[in-house]
């Protein structure tokens, strides 16, 4: 049995000897490719520089989009096999990088090859996948909303981008809102390629409460003359989360009157018209409100007093300018009221009509 196992390898070990395979080239870029121009090929070239036959047994993508050709026959020492590898770049803007597995009957059994390349998108994917157009380059959205951010903390943001031309671009922002920290990276942007406008929001610079919003510009590259504007959102929170369960049990608790102030009909060519609301602290410590506001022109709001104490209540007003609704058929505005309530530290009151000639 032993010698029988010695024979064995003494023949694998020749065999490993005999049969070799090198590889001529085992990476391809592709450089910058359109979308439109289909599928784009490659030769790999593999030699047999040993001294017995071999075979090519099997080739894998790690990717659909990535298809191998090639033929199991056996390669003579001395003959060269190639595998074309294809790749269909349709719906795929961008940078991409592709493996391709090949297994052989020798040592190593296994080869990786790499495809890569950049795609130069189709004007249908880029509107499909970025639909805000600033000069050679596109946006995948024309704002950046952070949400709910705690008063004093910091929150980071992104907004995806992409080169949708054949320069080199070097994009920038201005005019950036002072609470917000902004950065395009990468700083050089190849064509084809995409890069991120990232962002850092620090609200205890901001000096407000509740919606906060803002904005600044971008220039996709140094010569660009016309900027594109890029809003900037959140809500600002107050942070109860040290609060004692005492403390929570003593806490002002808000009550608004009126969740919507429904004017009904309203004619766009009367006058300006007032309505009313109340504010009551129900709970067992002062009520402070951090800022009531609205965000539509055709609606001001007021408050007597910011301060409610507990058992008491306070009176709002709005004011509706028919003339300054911006849709033509419909009011429907917001009026954001942030408090130092625990329960309930924002309320929305809406306010609604119907435009009539």
């Amino acid at each position: 049995m032993k010698r029988l196992f010695l024979a064995a390898s003494v023949a694998l070990m020749a065999y490993a000897v005999s049969a070799r395979g090198r590889w001529l080239e085992k990476t391809h870029d592709f450089g910058v490719i359109a979308e439109e121009g289909g599928t784009v090929y490659c030769d790999f070239r593999l030699v047999n520089t040993g001294s017995e036959p071999m075979a090519i047994i099997d080739v894998r993508a790690n990717c659909g989009c990535t298809r191998p050709e090639y033929s199991t026959d056996p390669i003579a020492p001395g003959d060269t096999a190639v595998i074309r590898v294809g790749y269909a770049p349709e719906g795929r803007p961008g940078q991409f990088a592709k493996k391709v597995n090949v297994d052989c009957d020798i040592e190593p059994l296994r080869s990786t090859l790499t495809i890569s390349g950049t795609v130069v998108g189709s004007e249908a994917t880029l509107k499909a996948r970025f639909p805000f157009e600033c000069d050679r380059a596109r946006l995948r959205a024309r704002n950046i909303p952070f949400g709910q951010v705690l008063r004093g903390e910091t929150k980071g943001q992104y907004l995806e981008c992409i080169n949708a031309s054949s320069d080199t671009l070097r994009p920038r922002v201005e005019q950036v809102p002072k609470y917000v920290t902004a950065i395009v990276e990468p700083s050089v942007v190849p064509p084809g390629e995409r890069f991120a406008v990232a962002t850092v929001i620090n609200t205890g610079k901001a000096d407000t409460w509740g919606d906060l919003d803002g904005s600044m510009l971008l220039y996709p590259d140094k010569s660009s003359a016309e900027p594109f504007e890029i809003g900037i959102s959140a809500v600002v929170a107050e942070d109860f989360s040290k609060l004692t369960p005492q403390q929570m049990q003593e806490a002002p608790v808000i009550s608004v009157s009126d969740m919507a102030l429904d004017l009904e009909r309203l004619p766009r060519n009367s006058a300006p018209l007032t309505r009313t609301f109340t504010i009551t602290n129900a709970g067992k410590s002062p009520l402070i409100i951090r800022r009531i506001t609205s965000s539509d022109p055709a609606v001001e709001v007021s408050l007597k007093d910011m301060r409610v104490k507990p058992g008491k209540t306070v009176k709002g007003e709005v004011k509706v300018d028919p003339a300054k609704v911006v849709n033509p058929r419909l009011l429907n505005a917001r009026i954001t009221i942030t408090a130092n309530a625990p329960g309930q530290p924002v309320s929305t009151l809406r306010v609604v009509a119907e435009l009539v000639d």
